[in-house]
């Protein structure tokens, strides 16, 4: 394998955390904030934007590093809790079309990988684990192993007074952890492991 420049995208209408890594290093990662805006369409559009920005970003490091440049998205789970959810498949599959069609448009490649895949090959578990702080036990091992990786500065947002669930409080310090940005960091990161199970999404 030559240079590879890997975007992991962990999307989504509320927050989608966007990581990139450069030869299994992760180089940087930020989310997308769009829960505030009034419909689907809008936020489709803010993602664009910042995504075509990161897509930019990563073609002239492809330039100066003589890299290719693959992008990993999550792939569309079709039943949520033994439900098969009709809007939320159909969303969700606009947003991945956005994300395709973008990468596409600078001949980035781009593949979809299972939740419990990445989970499994770079987290080490794909199980729930329960923490005193409130957050969602199915998002805690991968920020576990995000600090345990040195990479709390990426995840660590300070939050208000006003938020009382995944709170932690550290010498009256207030912050919580993105679980969007630590999924997108191991997605990232996931292509660089053994045999990774990778589907095309173009």
């Amino acid at each position: 394998m030559g240079n590879v420049i890997s975007i992991g995208i962990d999307q989504s209408y509320k927050c989608t955390g966007v990581a990139l890594s450069y030869n299994n290093i992760l180089k940087s990662a930020t989310c997308i904030k769009t829960e505030h805006l009034k419909n689907n369409s809008e936020k489709r559009k803010i993602i664009q934007n910042t995504l075509n920005a990161i897509f930019n970003k990563a073609q002239m490091l492809s330039k100066k590093y003589s890299a290719e440049v693959k992008v990993t998205i999550e792939r569309i789970r079709l039943k949520s809790q033994g439900f098969l959810n009709i809007n939320y498949i159909k969303s969700i599959g606009a947003l991945n079309a956005l994300i395709v069609d973008l990468a596409y448009s600078y001949n980035f490649p781009v593949c979809s990988v299972d939740t419990r895949a990445w989970k499994s090959a770079v987290v080490g578990t794909s199980k729930p684990k329960n923490n005193p702080y409130g957050f969602d036990p199915k998002k805690w091992p991968t920020i576990l192993w995000c600090i345990n990786k040195g990479y709390k500065k990426h995840i660590i947002e300070h939050v208000s007074n006003r938020q009382t669930k995944a709170v932690i409080t550290d010498e009256g310090e207030r912050y919580t952890y993105n679980d969007n940005i630590a999924d997108s960091i191991c997605i990232s990161l996931y292509p660089f492991t053994p045999s990774p199970k990778l589907e095309d999404e173009h």
